[in-house]
Formats: C-alpha cells, structure tokens, sequence
C-alpha cells in the first residue's frame, strides 16, 4: 500500500472512531437522567444559618447553598455517584477549604465544600481527616461523606452545596440544588430557609 493511500486510511478510520466515539456519548448524555436530590444535612436543628442560592453578597452573587454548622456534623450524599475530586485550597479571602465533587451522570454534577472557616492550614488538614470519601470512590445516596468539624466561635463555619448543568458541548452552568429536590426534601428545605427570613426560591434574596 502506498505512503498516500495509508495516511487517508488512518484518517477516514480515525474520523469513523471520533464519529462513533461521540454519537456513543451523545446517546448517553441524551439518556442520562434528571436528579432527584435528599439534603446533605440531616438533623435540620444543627443549622444555625443559611445562604441560598442568588443570595446578594457583599461582592459576588451566591451560587449555592451554605449551611451554617457550628457542631461536628456528619454530611451526607444527596445522591448516588463518583467521586471525581477531593481537594483542599485556599479560596482569595485566605480560608481553606475542602471540596467534594460528586459526578451524577453525563449532565450533572454535585460539589459539596466543607468550609470550617479557618485561615490555618494545619485545621484544614485536621479537617481532611473527617473527610470519609477518596477520589475515585462510587458513594450511595445518604452515605456519609465526612465530618464538618467547625472552628469553635468563628464567624460562619458551613458546607456549600451547589450542582451543575453540563451542555453537549461541554458548557456549565450552576443551578439550584432546591429544584432539584425530592418532596419532602424540599419542603425541608423551604421551612429551614425561612426559619431565617430566606426565600429559596427567589432569584435574588
């Protein structure tokens, strides 16, 4: 076979493998079912604070849920899934934090931070130790992820809870986890929010 009529064969035969590769992936992002959330949180009474999503903050809006923790509480997979990242760093205003990223299906993905509210690295990797789940580990719903273990007295010790919409061609969007929830989850959750004056369902709160 000639040096010309090779190199079109490897390119018509790697032209049909990405076709087939991404039809393969559009027939299963296409299939890949809506969520239905429980809350992270179990034992409503240990929230003493929320932020909701689209809350108005002093410089940014707020993507997400934050439940303000001020006992050890154990937090819990809202949903089945992969764990695909398990990874502390320092956010710009100098605290530390956990994240836990749950991939659900093709289309979405669930993150979960474990914010102690402390600016000390060595209380963050305390912290990772409560951290039950490893990146690569496949987690049920309402299985344990870990511990929050908040710093006595600090000024808000919380996990936030935000999911994302993935497009076919790769765009995220964040939305929120509230729509998302199963009945009685949400009716929780609801009553929880305005416990504290918040309405979850409001663009802007």
């Amino acid at each position: 076979m000639k040096k010309g009529k090779i190199i079109l064969f490897f390119i018509i035969f790697a032209g049909i493998t990405t076709g087939c590769i991404f039809a393969g992936f559009s027939i299963v992002f296409s299939l890949a079912e809506t969520p239905l959330f429980s809350l992270p949180v179990h034992n409503l009474e240990d929230v003493t604070g929320v932020q909701v999503f689209h809350d108005n903050r002093s410089t940014q809006s707020h993507i997400g849920f934050d439940f303000k923790l001020e006992t050890n509480t154990v937090i819990f997979a809202p949903i089945s899934g992969k764990i695909t990242n398990v990874n502390k760093h320092m956010m710009s205003n100098g605290y530390w934090i956990i994240d836990v990223n749950i991939k659900i299906n093709a289309k979405w993905t669930m993150f979960i931070a474990f914010e102690p509210w402390t600016t000390e690295e060595s209380v963050i990797d305390d912290q990772m130790l409560s951290i039950s789940v490893k990146t690569g580990d496949t987690v049920a719903v309402n299985q344990s992820l870990g511990i929050l273990n908040p710093i006595p007295g600090s000024e808000f010790p919380h996990i936030h809870w935000t999911i994302t919409n993935h497009t076919l061609w790769g765009k995220r969007q964040h939305v929120s986890p509230y729509d998302y929830l199963n009945e009685q989850a949400k009716v929780l959750l609801w009553e929880l929010c305005l416990s504290f004056g918040k309405f979850p369902e409001d663009p802007i709160s």
